[in-house]
């Protein structure tokens, strides 16, 4: 094995994948101690990687590099709950092997409260014992029975809190896709707070709250600090494998770096981002949308655009409409970032005419608003005054703005074309934004988007 191939290795692992190797790692050998001490700091320090020290007989980074992929495996919840599946499979088919008998039985002797999937398990295990009671297999009936009768009620309980979790999601996702918390949504959040600190319950289901208790933290401030610490708490327990897969992680880091941005901590931020898209997984765009929102704040707009660039093979393929129409109003941006007005505007009717009805359905206001900029800054005012009339934003936002305070930026973006055809004064313009402006900032405390009010400045200039 060339040491190539272990670098290449040490490069996909994960700062907690380390750690959590660390920790169950007890090295006899010293060149494997030498080793490890290597990886550890490449992979968590920000400074210039190490070189592997070249004259270690190379079968000792090899053995090293599978018995790191093995411990990160056994670790693995997913693979746990893939194992349960496949368990449970043999029982009902009458196909379970000695073996994996004894197996099953390693694992229900070795349980210990209360597993990231408990409640998989408790129903493998509540199977497993119909299977032996039918058979009138009596040997291992006593320690299975007690499994079962001891667990019990932690089962039922936990049962009713992921059958009430799915209300709770539906509430809260559906404020959050609008953009406005309501009492439909916040109601939940006392619940859900209690969960999370529950010692007693299931893995899944604790972060299962923490994930919808960041839902709320985003859309309420006076949430983000109790939840980053939620999250500085659950990153211990990233360390001893009980909350592990890379799936569980990669999202552990998309929704910490929301949450950090929100509090304006976007060089934290960053380093969480850029974790999070450390592999093209399911929810890869979503991760790499945000990451990429964050270095545009950064004022790193070239790095975004190359990113989504690259990736754009990828989010062509994909299925999930709402993430796909996000990385299409984001590539948009980083156009528009980049002063690449013409590059933004060609690819956004590409999409129109490719996607018009999924752009539609999602994510319109930010797609049409990024496109109306673009137009703008070329100063195609017919264009955009046909884009606005031709998808009926105007009444689409009086809509929304109905039950959701804003700002009304295509109403905005019609007075300044009226504006620039000389429909309306430049005094009456700066008078309808100064307005809307004002009132925001008493009633919300809200300040409009930069982009836009750039746009409108250049515009006001432009008759000084």
């Amino acid at each position: 094995m060339k040491l190539k191939k272990f670098s290449d290795y040490v490069g996909t692992l994960l700062p907690h994948e380390v750690l959590l190797l660390e920790r169950s790692g007890r090295f006899q050998d010293v060149d494997r101690t030498r080793i490890f001490k290597i990886v550890k700091y490449n992979v968590l320090s920000k400074e210039q990687p190490k070189d592997y020290i070249a004259d270690i007989d190379k079968r000792k980074y090899s053995h090293l590099m599978n018995w790191m992929q093995l411990r990160l495996d056994e670790y693995c919840t997913d693979n746990y709950y893939k194992r349960l599946n496949y368990f449970d499979n043999k029982i009902k088919t009458d196909t379970v092997s000695s073996e994996e008998e004894r197996e099953l039985l390693k694992h229900i002797k070795n349980y210990a409260p209360h597993h990231f999937h408990f409640i998989r398990f408790y129903e493998v295990v509540k199977n497993y014992l119909h299977f032996l009671l039918v058979r009138v297999r009596l040997n291992d009936y006593e320690l299975i029975n007690k499994f079962v009768h001891n667990y019990h009620d932690d089962y039922i309980r936990c049962k009713d809190i992921n059958n009430r979790m799915t209300q709770a999601t539906s509430d809260i996702v559906t404020d959050y896709h609008s953009t406005k918390l309501t009492q439909n949504a916040e109601k939940w959040v006392p619940w859900l707070k209690r969960l999370y600190r529950a010692d007693d319950l299931d893995g899944y289901n604790r972060y299962q709250a923490l994930i919808l208790l960041s839902y709320l933290a985003l859309l309420k401030n006076e949430l983000l600090e109790e939840t980053i610490a939620c999250y500085d708490d659950l990153e211990e327990q990233l360390k001893d494998g009980s909350y592990y897969s890379r799936k569980l992680l990669l999202n552990f880091y998309g929704n910490r770096q929301l949450i950090l941005m929100k509090l304006h901590k976007y060089d934290l931020a960053l380093y969480y981002g850029r974790l999070s898209i450390s592999e093209q997984g399911h929810d890869y765009i979503m991760y790499l949308n945000n990451y990429c929102f964050n270095l545009l704040k950064l004022g790193r707009p070239q790095l975004a655009l190359q990113l989504l660039k690259e990736a754009h093979p990828f989010a062509r393929q994909m299925s999930n409409k709402y993430n796909k129409s996000l990385f299409i109003s984001s590539l948009m941006k980083c156009y528009n970032d980049n002063g690449e007005y013409k590059n933004a505007k060609q690819y956004a009717e590409n999409q129109i005419a490719l996607n018009e009805k999924d752009i539609l359905e999602h994510n319109w206001n930010r797609f049409f608003r990024t496109y109306l900029e673009t137009l703008l800054h070329l100063g195609e005012y017919k264009q955009a005054k046909k884009t606005l009339n031709r998808f009926n934003l105007l009444e689409k936002e009086n809509t929304i703005l109905k039950t959701y305070e804003s700002f009304p930026y295509f109403k905005w973006f019609m007075a300044l074309i009226d504006f620039k055809e000389g429909n309306i004064s430049g005094n009456r313009f700066k008078n309808l934004i100064n307005k809307e402006r004002e009132r925001l900032a008493i009633t919300n405390n809200a300040e409009p988007s930069e982009s836009v009010m750039v746009l409108i400045k250049a515009a006001l200039d432009e008759t000084s």
